[in-house]
């Protein structure tokens, strides 16, 4: 009986696989991101784009901004020596520039995924990944708790759409399984509050802007059927039924 199993997340695999499936998906899908990344940071490290942060923390002081910014380009080298270790642990001859690099990378995944240290190196990537994304996105975005980091306990932030972040401990955070956790928790979790402390409550924590109106309405139409009425107008809701009825409410406006 073959008892491998997937370098990165644990689950059974069979030979010649040193990753499983979904681990094989999350490796294509980091390639991809990354190739993104690696185009915006060599923009940013070539000075062809700042972040509206920095231009706000760095008023002009009438020197020319330096052409070339050293750190960003040691954050392309060093991430470049990564994507070819994992090419030679994979076997592969052939080392480029990233820009060509990933491309094959992508066409040679099989490949990737039986290396002898495949879990590693994806690992790594993610890493990458996660480390990049905040240094080159030109969007401003409202990141907001998702839940709690595993190996630390702090609170774990992330915007939509962010699959990936690096909590204060060095933790590679999955958001995906950071929020499922959450919802785990919320499903058996209740919260005492009046309807108006409802509607704050959800625009604070989840951005969800419900009136202390439509509280009301949901619990006199019977949309949060496990509530119950408590003295002073307060009442105790279930936060799953709260939170399904605010994201759904959200979709509509």
């Amino acid at each position: 009986m073959d008892n491998r199993l997937c370098q990165h997340c644990g689950n059974r695999i069979e030979r010649p696989w040193t990753l499983c499936p979904a681990c094989r998906r999350d490796y294509a899908a980091a390639l991809r991101r990354l190739m993104t990344l690696m185009r915006l940071l060599r923009q940013r490290a070539e000075g062809r784009y700042t972040l509206a942060s920095e231009r706000r923390r760095h008023p002009g002081d009438g020197h020319a901004p330096t052409p070339v910014n050293e750190h960003l380009c040691d954050m392309l080298d060093e991430t470049e020596d990564l994507l070819q270790d994992a090419c030679v642990d994979a076997g592969f001859t052939w080392l480029d520039r990233w820009h060509r690099l990933i491309p094959r990378m992508a066409s040679h995944l099989a490949v990737l995924c039986r290396a002898p240290h495949a879990g590693d190196h994806l690992h790594r990537i993610q890493h990458a990944v996660a480390r990049i994304g905040p240094v080159v996105d030109r969007v401003p975005r409202t990141r907001r708790i998702i839940g709690a980091c595993p190996a630390c306990g702090r609170e774990a932030t992330a915007a939509r759409g962010e699959r990936w972040r690096i909590c204060k401990c060095g933790t590679l955070l999955d958001t995906d399984e950071i929020r499922e956790e959450a919802r785990r928790r919320v499903e058996a979790t209740h919260l005492t509050r009046t309807p108006a402390g409802l509607s704050e409550w959800l625009r604070e924590n989840y951005g969800y802007e419900i009136s202390r109106k439509q509280v009301r309405h949901w619990i006199e139409r019977g949309k949060l059927p496990s509530t119950k009425a408590i003295d002073g107008g307060y009442y105790e809701f279930s936060i799953r039924e709260v939170l399904s009825n605010a994201m759904a409410f959200s979709k509509r406006e």
